[in-house]
């Protein structure tokens, strides 16, 4: 099954509008993947017991702008902008798109609880709770926060703090965990099996794991960009194995520390 929804609204002027869409899938019960990419505004997604698809949108006008000029006596603003989502459904892949480049937009979803994920947005912080999948996420400038989370988990920003509380870990899947400016605190099941490869410019790194720790070998290649027959060279990342090694599981930052902490 096929489904396009594709929704404008034309309201009155005001500071702030919400309306709901739900989305039906194709094989309810069966696991689902989301994608959604935007601009500017916050993606909040939760996991539930339902079939269906869930969004909550809701904007935020510019009200400065859009007030510079009166509106002529006894007469009332009507916005010249639509506000405008299209979702498109297929096999139980659901894709979002919005116009949060001309204003911004945040999206409160509800997913059945076993639903992959592919969000990210540039202006706003993402936050996801009880779902059960591989979860990509990302923003620029806000922070991610994921908890009671099970699967695996990629998680990039590049200005904002990364908090992780995984109650479940798909065996050998690599993770990576990455920002720029802020703190990254995952919390990991206590058998979970990781060969931690972290590295903190400027900030400490800290867990409650017993970890067997070495810093990263010299590395020895012949030739090279530096037109001699060998080259030599270190990095400053850490290697840590959990529980006797797994999959790679990467933790990175330049200002903020890194905690890696044991769940109950």
């Amino acid at each position: 099954m096929h489904v396009l929804i594709g929704i404008a609204w034309i309201a009155y002027a005001q500071e702030n509008f919400t309306e709901k869409v739900v989305i039906p899938l194709t094989n309810p019960g069966e696991r689902g993947k989301l994608e959604l990419n935007q601009v500017n505004g916050d993606i909040e997604i939760l996991g539930y017991s339902g079939k269906e698809v869930i969004i909550n949108v809701s904007t935020t006008s510019d009200h400065e702008k859009e007030h510079k000029k009166a509106p002529p006596a006894g007469m009332r603003r009507i916005s010249s902008k639509a506000v405008e989502l299209r979702a498109r459904e297929e096999n139980n892949e659901i894709e979002i798109e919005t116009d949060s480049w001309k204003r911004k937009t945040n999206l409160d979803i509800k997913v059945p609880e076993n639903f992959d994920l592919n969000i990210g947005t540039v202006h706003g912080v993402v936050k996801v709770r009880n779902v059960e999948g591989d979860l990509v996420v990302s923003s620029v400038n806000g922070e991610i926060t994921l908890h009671e989370v099970k699967g695996s988990v990629v998680a990039n920003t590049v200005n904002g703090k990364i908090e992780v509380r995984l109650l479940k870990v798909i065996p050998e899947v690599p993770m990576s965990f990455v920002t720029l400016n802020g703190n990254i605190d995952v919390t990991f099941p206590p058998s979970v099996k990781m060969l931690a490869k972290m590295r903190s410019d400027q900030g400490e790194i800290y867990s409650d794991f017993d970890m067997d720790t070495e810093p990263s070998k010299p590395q020895v290649k012949k030739g090279g960009d530096c037109n001699c027959e060998y080259e030599v060279s270190i990095d400053s990342w850490v290697y840590g194995a959990i529980n006797g090694g797994g999959e790679e599981f990467v933790f990175k930052n330049m200002n903020g520390d890194i905690l890696i902490r044991k769940g109950r």
